[in-house]
């Protein structure tokens, strides 16, 4: 009987720094009885991939699980497959870290009784380069997206069939991932995969569908647990999948041992279709929307999706200059303690990539997840000391002035108003600017993705298929700001101007100081900065603008002197954008020589002191983000700003201390 061989997989993933609730409800809805309904199934195959954040968080939690995953292991029925141990974007680290990264996950699988020799790609982000490192780091196969081999230019019908792929004379067979499958597995009933396996088949004994993707999805996913368990798709996928006589299950492994690779093909930078909609700068990737549906209204979509392509996942250093900026210190403590075995774990820890991007996933908006990265960039660093220079640490061409003391690392640009836009506590291991600013994103105005998902029919919505309308309450608050948020910003407001103006982004900057270059001299343990620009309340007022801002021991001090060539009464303000996440605050007015922040949970308790009365606003810095459930109207941090009225000279002093 003419058969279609069929590979099952899933990828099961929590980010580090998720809280330990989310990793519980996970377990519940989706690990755990996933794997204890395909013990049922002795003649189902599974290919599985775990991240090493998540077998931590088993093997502490859940020791009977991971005796479950051995007993699978061992009967046969489960191929583990690994990737970078803390989920990394392999493209994105230096090949030491892949490397090292790669192996430490290969160790764990051996724990669990396998010796693992296939790598599922993180977010199937591909380089060509990788072919050398995953080959020095013992990988035969890797698993990538139908869509990188179309973007190579084969056709759907040659993809059934793993190939070989080359660089620099190391080779690895790359199997691709069927997008069909995706899309019907596990959102459609059983028969419809059923069918579609069976159409494939045409007498080539070696031809092979594979499906590999989120094991969230069997779950976690909105509407899925019901869908999945209580209905009992997954039960009834198993048991057909297992006995049909037309369709022969295999592992990745078993596939190789008995079938060559089709041949050779040279695959681009890529990744799945969805992320190059999401990578793109938000007005482009509205524009590749609108192209998108505009192909599918014209039913010529499937004919030339092939040539349809957005952005690669490296964009989102550009869209996101917060991450590009966390990114690049991650490279750059890499280098710095590539021979320090100590240090080294926390560097690969603030490699996971979630923190670094945003889809429907990602978590570039979650405020946790960004933490952990920084808690593990700093601890890092600590084990090395570098003092004070002046470099272009984050790759825009202009230098950044990085000061350290013992108890601080305080980085300013004079590029961008001679903010401070890292100030990392050692002790705490928290960067108190991990802020992000407010953004308009595409998804704001377009309510569906741009994805080939199938209509309608019974099942479960794919998350990919669920129309989000923003509700009233937060599109009232909705604001998009015009500046990056860092500390000691300085701002020139007009007197009748409101809080509600302010935080709302519906006021006149009069000045040109917040986003605009200053010049810098770097002292000791301290840098003085300075700005002649103006401030435009119907003509140009000159005005100067100077700091000078010491680390000490619990802080930084910092001395203003503001002068403007001739009077006008102004509000002159500093604003300081704190990483405040766990304590939600509201927009208040009050006035004062000091205050104190507590933020239990997050960046903890702090105290800033005046040396004169000034009048504070305050306000969350609330971004809106789309999720596998909706809509995540997130504060960011909280924006103090002290306000001083100016008529002509000004000189203040801020104390900033950790309390």
């Amino acid at each position: 009987m003419e058969r279609i061989n069929f590979i099952f997989g899933i990828h099961n993933h929590q980010p580090l720094g998720n809280f330990g609730w989310v990793f519980e409800e996970a377990f519940n809805r989706s690990y755990g009885p996933f794997m204890e309904i395909l013990e049922e199934f002795p003649e189902m195959k599974v290919n599985v991939h775990f991240s090493g954040p998540l077998l931590e968080w088993l093997e502490e939690n859940k020791p009977g699980y991971i005796d479950l995953l051995k007993r699978l292991v061992k009967k046969g029925q489960l191929e583990i497959v690994v990737a970078g141990f803390y989920e990394p974007v392999l493209a994105s680290i230096p090949k030491e870290d892949r490397i090292e990264q790669v192996k430490l996950l290969k160790e764990f699988s051996k724990k669990l009784g396998y010796d693992a020799k296939g790598v599922w790609l993180t977010e199937r982000v591909w380089q060509p380069e990788l072919v050398k490192s995953l080959r020095e780091a013992g990988i035969d196969y890797v698993i990538v997206d139908d869509y990188h081999f179309m973007s190579a230019g084969l056709a759907k019908e040659e993809l059934f069939w793993p190939y070989y792929t080359e660089d620099g004379g190391e080779v690895i067979s790359v199997f691709p991932i069927d997008e069909k499958l995706r899309y019907l597995i596990p959102f459609r009933p059983v028969d419809k995969t059923l069918e579609y396996l069976h159409s494939l088949i045409d007498g080539d004994e070696s031809k092979v569908a594979v499906f590999h993707d989120d094991g969230e999805k069997f779950g976690v996913w909105p509407g899925t647990y019901e869908w999945v368990y209580e209905k009992g798709w997954l039960r009834e996928f198993f048991d057909r999948v297992s006995s049909d006589e037309r369709i022969n299950l295999m592992l990745y492994s078993e596939y190789l041992g008995r079938f060559k690779p089709r041949g050779l093909v040279y695959l681009p930078i890529a990744s799945y279709f969805e992320m190059s909609e999401w990578s793109l700068p938000a007005k482009q990737a509205k524009l590749f929307v609108e192209f998108v549906e505009k192909l599918k209204a014209q039913n010529q979509f499937d004919r030339y999706r092939v040539f349809v392509r957005g952005g690669i996942w490296k964009n989102f250093f550009f869209k996101y200059p917060e991450s590009n900026y966390m990114h690049k210190r991650m490279l750059m403590v890499s280098k710095l303690v590539r021979d320090n075995p100590e240090a080294r774990r926390f560097i690969l820890k603030a490699q996971c990539n979630d923190a670094y991007w945003h889809g429907v996933f990602g978590g570039v908006y979650l405020p946790h997840l960004r933490r952990a990265v920084w808690e593990n960039l700093i601890k890092a660093q600590s084990h090395v000391k570098i003092g004070s220079f002046v470099k272009d640490i984050d790759f825009d061409g202009r230098d950044e002035v990085f000061i350290e003391n013992k108890n601080f690392y305080a980085v300013f640009k004079p590029s961008y108003g001679g903010a401070l836009f890292e100030f990392s506590s050692k002790r705490k291991a928290v960067n108190y600017n991990d802020v992000l600013a407010r953004r308009w994103e595409h998804y704001h105005e377009v309510p569906e993705a741009a994805t080939p998902e199938e209509e309608g029919g019974e099942g479960v919505a794919s998350i990919h298929e669920l129309g989000k309308e923003i509700p009233e309450e937060i599109r009232k608050e909705l604001a998009y700001d015009w500046q990056r948020r860092a500390i000691l910003q300085e701002h020139f407001i007009g007197t009748e101007t409101t809080l509600d103006d302010y935080r709302l982004v519906r006021y006149r900057e009069l000045g040109d100081f917040v986003n605009q270059p200053y010049g810098f001299e770097l002292e000791n343990n301290a840098v003085r900065l300075w700005r002649d620009g103006g401030i435009y309340p119907e003509g140009k007022v000159g005005a100067r603008v100077e700091k000078r801002v010491e680390l000490t021991e619990d802080g930084f001090m910092a001395a203003y002197r503001v002068s403007l060539e001739r009077p006008y009464r102004a509000l002159f303000g500093v604003e300081l954008n704190l990483a405040v996440h766990s304590v939600m605050e509201k927009p208040e007015e009050f006035e004062g020589e000091s205050f104190e922040v507590n933020d239990t949970y997050g960046i903890g308790k702090l105290g800033i002191e005046l040396d004169r009365k000034a009048k504070v606003w305050k306000f969350p810095i609330k971004t809106l983000s789309q999720s596998e459930s909706g809509w995540d109207f997130i504060q960011q941090g909280v924006s103090y700003t002290l306000l001083f009225p100016i008529e002509k000279e000004l000189e203040f002093s801020i104390r900033f201390r950790e309390l």
